[in-house]
This record gives structure tokens, sequence and C-alpha cells, in this order.
């Protein structure tokens, strides 16, 4: 039998080295031929080079889409991540060619157009094996499908998920630092956010989200808070929860960043439209002044006090991010106050090649069963041991490799676009990610008989 040729593709190295670990060290096991094909930026190879994984590796660095055809071709399985723009593309090349895809992408309704042209070709495209989504979808949906199939009715259902810096390793008056891309952060809460609160909508605008933060226990953790983000009706569908009257989808963040963050939506610094142009005059000071209502008396930090009500503290945070500067952005014709955030918080934020971060995703459900309620509760906590091994590196590489290996070895031989909620995809997933130490801690308790809403 001819050796598995698995095709990974990269347009960083961010989060990549568990799941190149994971993928070599199997590869010696079952003998996969591993070749890594570095897109947009041709330095990613020299750096995974240094790091001498087991097992051989090729690399090849891929500039245009056009050169990953051939290499998609004469591979059994491609793994994607990248761009999503380039990740359309990778597709594409992917069911011409009837080979497998595995990302750990978010499905968008670009890659969801797809889904008839990959059944005609029999071929799987498998996204939203990442974090979240990727990890929270396998573990709710098998607590989900677990308590369904003994008869249970599920009324309430709650999943929430987050990343943060560990403690140890806050050095800033924000206390916050970059786990995800800044881009990720400027994408928060961009899209439909709704959740169903006892039979009842809840629609969140973008402006208003991150006043709608809760306070949120979960073990281990302290000062966590958790704000609605997302569309709780997707999951309701794709779960399948006709009986549940409540359903939430959250994100979890350190208590104080989302009363910044909402700060800075209210200052209109997340504005993806606006334009800026100060010509030669232009810096991170009068940018902030711009935005501000005009007088002639008072300084900048009175005017920025009075208008967003906010205290010298946070004037001093402000301070810290370099938006009292007189430095600018430079190399781009036309700017957004969003790209002058983004430009900030990569600078300021940029977490420490030793910093540890920490992963959380707990499901919190309701059930019936037999004429009394219970309680379900599932955690995961798991702590990074610095930005190359990170939490959410490993969260990510450890289900993405797991979903391979399964693919790899004949265990998921279901095709089509999927996404891992079925049983035939998140079962094989599942008892991979067993072996490799990735465990919930699970509490489920009766608490008597159900209420009459």
């Amino acid at each position: 039998m001819a050796a598995k040729k698995v095709l990974l593709l990269l347009s960083s190295d961010r989060f990549v080295f568990p799941l190149m670990r994971f993928l070599t060290e199997e590869g010696i096991r079952f003998g996969w031929k591993i070749q890594v094909g570095c897109m947009l930026d041709p330095g990613i190879g020299d750096r995974l080079r240094e790091e001498r994984f087991p097992g051989e590796l090729k690399f090849v660095n891929i500039s245009k889409i056009q050169e990953c055809d051939p290499l998609i071709k004469k591979s059994d399985i491609v793994i994607g991540l990248t761009t999503d723009s380039l990740l359309l593309q990778i597709a594409d090349s992917c069911i011409t060619h009837r080979r497998t895809l595995v990302s750990p992408a978010r499905l968008n309704r670009q890659m969801a157009l797809k889904k008839a042209h990959a059944k005609e070709n029999n071929v799987l495209i498998l996204m939203d094996c990442g974090f979240s989504p990727g990890l929270d979808h396998i573990t709710a949906k098998k607590a989900i499908d677990n308590i369904c199939t003994k008869g249970g009715k599920i009324t309430s259902f709650k999943t929430f998920s987050g990343s943060f810096i560990s403690e140890s390793s806050i050095d800033n008056p924000w206390r916050f630092k970059l786990t995800e891309s800044a881009g990720e952060l400027m994408a928060w809460g961009r899209h439909t956010n709704r959740h169903l609160l006892q039979g009842k909508m809840q629609h969140i605008p973008y402006h208003n989200l991150f006043e709608r933060s809760e306070k949120i226990e979960i073990r281990e953790l302290e000062n966590t808070v958790v704000i609605p983000e997302g569309d709780s009706l997707y999951y309701r569908k794709i779960y399948e929860l006709k009986d549940a009257h409540t359903v939430v989808k959250g994100r979890l963040m350190q208590n104080g960043f989302d009363r910044m963050w909402n700060m800075l939506i209210k200052l209109g610094l997340t504005d993806t439209t606006s334009k800026i142009d100060f010509g030669a005059d232009g810096s991170f000071c009068n940018f902030l002044e711009s935005l501000l209502p005009y007088s002639e008396s008072a300084t900048l930090e009175q005017r920025l006090q009075d208008y967003a009500r906010i205290d010298f503290r946070d004037i001093e945070k402000l301070k810290w991010l370099g938006l009292f500067d007189s430095g600018w952005v430079e190399g781009h014709k036309e700017l957004t106050p969003s790209m002058i955030l983004q430009h900030l918080l990569e600078k300021k934020f940029r977490p420490d090649s030793d910093d540890k971060d920490c992963v959380v995703i707990e499901h919190q459900l309701q059930y019936e069963f037999r004429g009394e309620h219970s309680e379900f509760k599932a955690t995961f906590i798991s702590q990074g041991s610095n930005q190359m091994d990170s939490a959410l590196a490993k969260a990510i590489g450890f289900t993405c490799g797991a979903a391979v290996k399964s693919v790899l070895l004949g265990s998921i031989s279901v095709k089509g676009l999927q996404v891992p909620i079925i049983k035939e995809i998140y079962e094989p997933i599942l008892n991979e990610l067993s072996d490799l130490g990735v465990a919930f801690h699970v509490e489920d308790a009766k608490v008597g008989v159900p209420q009459m809403l």
C-alpha cells in the first residue's frame, strides 16, 4: 500500500506547532508523507525547520494559488490553515481533484455555496475543526445526543468559550494581550448576535453588545465575564434543539476588558467604513481629537472624559495604547478607524514568546428525563506552555489533527461539505482527543421537578 500523502497549506506559522508535531509523530507511526506549502510568507518554512520536528518534512514556498493545484492533486488529504479567500480557492481545487480538505476555519456563506459541488464529486470538505468552532461543536453535540438517545428532552442549552492571557503574563494596565489575531478581535460581534431566553428572542446590536456582559462563575477561573456573541438560532438548528426554550452562545473574556472595548466602540474606533485622511498632519493624537466634539479651551483629556464619561485611569490606558502619541500608520493610502486601532493592538498587545495563555469551553444544559429535571455541565480548561505551544494552538492542532488522522485511517468516511456535528465524524475525533489527554470536567445532577413556563 502506498504511503498516504498529507499536504498542509499555511498562511502563517501561528498556531501550527502542536499540529505539526502531531502530524509528524503520527506520520512516523503510519508511514505518512508530510508536505508543507507555505503561502504568503516565504519565511514560514525556515522558522518551522528550526523546530526540527520528528520525521521527514518537505517544505514548498507557494506564492500563488495556481502552484497549489498540482500539489493538491498528488495528495490524499489537504489541511488548510489559510485566509478565507485562499481557502475558497483551495476547496475548489480539492473538489476538482476529489481530495479531502480539513480546516479549523469557520464555515462561512461562501464556502457553504460549495455544498452541492462537493456532494456531486463525492469529496469531504470538513470545516470548523479548530477550537471554537471545533472542539465546542464536537463536545456539545456528543452531550446533546447522549441525553436525547436515552429519552431526555433538552429545555435549555448554553455554551461559552474564550481564550485569555494567563495572570502570570499580564504586565500592562489593560490586563490584556492578544491570544488570537488582532483581526479576529476586531471581528468580535460583527455578525448576527441573537439568542433565545425563555422562548423570547433577544437581538443585540453590535454597538450595545459589550454593554450586555455578565459575570460568570467557572471553576478555577476568577474575574470572568461573558457577552452573548453569535447566532444561537443557528446552533439551535444544527444541534436539533427543537424543545429548548433557552439557547445562548457566549464569548468569555476577562472582567474589565469588556468595558474598555465598549468605550472604543462608542468612540468610533472600530468603525470599518469612515475614511481618515490627515495628509501630512496625521497622528494618533489628531485622530483621537477628531472623534471628539470641538472645543477652543478644553484639553484633549477633559473633552475625552466629558464625552466618553471615563475617569483618569481610563485616560492612562488610552495613553498606554498610543492614542495620544504623535506617530502615525504608514504605508496605507486609505485608512479607517478600525485599521488604525488594529495597528495599535498589534503593536501594544502582542504577547511575548514566553507568555502563557488559557482556553475555556463550558456547556450548560438543562433537561427533563422521566419526570425529573437535571442539569448537565461540561467544562474544559487548558493552560499553554508558551506562545509556540499555546493552549489555543494545542486545542486547534489536536482537534484538526485528530480529524485528519480519523480520515486517513478510514474512521471517517462520510462525504460532502460537513462540520463535526454528526456522530460519524465527532465520535472518531473524540476518541483521538481522549488519547491526547483532552478531557472535560463533567457534572450531571438531578435538581427536582421541572417548573411549568
